[in-house]
């Protein structure tokens, strides 16, 4: 009867360690396709910073007779190239903080991999040496 119960333990266990997995699995998928968001995010807006600037160069060209509103507009696109370089400064923050995230739910998972492993091994042992 307790070889039985040491069974069913067993097999509750490793349902138990299946579904952890699945969880962390699901959960670095998850940060994947998150950080994998940012980057596109980031790309596209390195490449509207950059059509900003090729559009701000087109256009103080065409209004050099006019350095005031010249002025005010390089001003303008200079808060925006600010606003988008924060954005991206905290973007890059966020993945650097997904990738830790990972590195450490990684290791956990190894961890918990080695832990029932070892577990499994003791118990079937135990079993062996009972028969």
């Amino acid at each position: 009867m307790s070889r039985e119960r040491q069974r069913a333990d067993i097999v509750y266990a490793l349902a138990d360690y299946k579904q952890l997995v699945l969880a962390y699995k699901s959960k670095y998928a998850e940060l994947v396709k998150r950080a994998s968001f940012w980057r596109a995010s980031a790309i596209w807006l390195a490449l509207l910073s950059i059509l900003a600037g090729l559009i701000m160069g087109l256009a103080l060209s065409e209004i050099r007779d006019s350095l005031v509103e010249g002025k005010k507009s390089i001003d303008r696109l200079n808060g925006r190239v600010e606003s988008i370089s924060i954005h991206l400064k905290s973007v890059q923050e966020e993945l650097e903080s997904a990738r830790g995230e990972l590195n450490k739910k990684e290791l956990a998972i190894k961890q918990l991999e080695q832990n029932v492993s070892n577990a499994s091994k003791e118990l079937l042992e135990k079993l062996l040496k009972e028969q």
